[in-house]
């Protein structure tokens, strides 16, 4: 069974009208205050990789997204199935992932399955996660499950899902 741990969800609205999710773990000592301004600031990165639309974020309850500059419809090329799969190591060594649902392909790198990791806008979404994000003195810094830090990228690629029903 898996150590206790915070984790931040985002529901993702495709074109369709399917939805998807994408979990990030926390250690469970994190400041849930700053989980919260790591949900809003995050979403605003993450709308600029995908396609769909960014519909809430929870942390055991409702993250308030006002703050954060996403789309208020989905692009409608947007496929929760059609998305993108980010793999990250941990300081204990560890690989934890979570899936971007609707991702967009354009940042991908042509003619392959990868993300394209050199541009800029998935970088500054790449360092977000491992360096977490920091007010004053306190940070918010995605872990493993086990509240191990993100320390690395392992590797960020295509990820298609097939919807159920």
């Amino acid at each position: 069974m898996a150590a206790p741990h915070v984790f931040l969800v985002y529901s993702i609205r495709d074109a369709k009208g399917k939805t998807s999710t994408v979990k990030i773990n926390f250690p469970v000592t994190v400041n849930i205050g700053m989980v919260q301004d790591f949900a809003v600031s995050t979403a605003t990165m993450i709308n600029s990789l995908i396609k769909g639309q960014i519909m809430d974020a929870g942390i055991g309850l409702a993250v308030d997204l006002s703050g954060a500059t996403i789309r208020n419809a989905p692009d409608p090329n947007s496929d929760v199935e059609e998305g993108a799969r980010f793999s990250w190591r941990s300081a204990a060594g560890a690989i934890t992932n979570f899936r971007l649902p609707t991702f967009d392909e354009a940042f991908m790198v042509s003619g392959t399955r990868n993300v394209d990791t050199e541009d800029t806008t998935v970088d500054a979404f790449v360092q977000r996660i491992i360096e977490g994000r920091t007010v004053g003195l306190e940070n918010a810094s995605p872990s493993d499950d086990r509240g191990s830090d993100i320390e690395a990228l392992d590797t960020a690629r295509e990820s298609f899902t097939s919807s159920r029903g």
